[in-house]
């Protein structure tokens, strides 16, 4: 008889993403950080109105959909350059995308543009979820080892790392909650790159 309840249990028992949920919803001091949050979305995403602004938040936003990383790590590559470096761009490279196509698969949380009312995607959306962002994840981390092993790359890559992350709350693409978790992991990612490459002498 036991045998026949416990695959009646397993099936009604609720999964990770809903005991977060629930877990969340009864929490005020995350029902107040929500609330602070979707405030900064807002006034972020407000101003967009500014027509130069939304212009330059679009290109910023393009330019970390992928090609100009894979730019990058071509010129370590180029000859005279640093192959181990652009192994090792390109190996973070796969495994952050690999990182954040499971965390949106785990969490998949809906985009502010959806969920959002006056939140409107100002930009084409790449994926159906939001966090975290990938764009800022890829921005931080190959800002941290490129401006390690050159600092002129830091004068570049560091205000078009700022810039991508705010145009990804401007365009209402992401919340700002996906963007500081992409920080955190951009920059963790990127410091385990620069500890392998030193342990590696490279």
């Amino acid at each position: 008889m036991d045998s026949e309840v416990l695959p009646a249990r397993k099936r009604s028992a609720p999964s990770l993403r809903d005991a977060l949920a629930a877990w969340a919803a009864r929490s005020p001091a995350l029902a107040l950080s929500r609330r602070c949050e979707l405030v900064c979305l807002r006034g972020l995403h407000g101003r967009a109105r500014h027509p130069v602004l939304l212009r330059l938040m679009v290109l910023a936003s393009r330019a970390g959909n992928g090609p100009l990383w894979g730019l990058l790590i071509a010129l370590q590559a180029w000859p005279g350059g640093r192959p181990w470096l652009a192994l090792a761009l390109g190996a973070m490279g796969a495994l952050h995308v690999l990182l954040v196509k499971g965390l949106k698969a785990a969490f998949a949380r809906a985009r502010p543009c959806e969920r959002c009312e006056g939140v409107q995607a100002l930009e084409a959306r790449l994926d159906r979820h939001s966090f975290p962002s990938g764009h800022t994840l890829h921005a931080l981390a190959f800002s941290l080892v490129l401006s390690a092993q050159d600092p002129r790359w830091g004068w570049l890559l560091w205000p078009l790392s700022l810039a991508i992350a705010l145009s990804r709350m401007v365009l209402g693409l992401h919340y700002p909650s996906d963007v500081l978790a992409a920080c955190l992991l951009g920059l963790m990612g990127g410091s385990l790159c620069l500890l392998l490459l030193r342990q590696f002498g490279v």
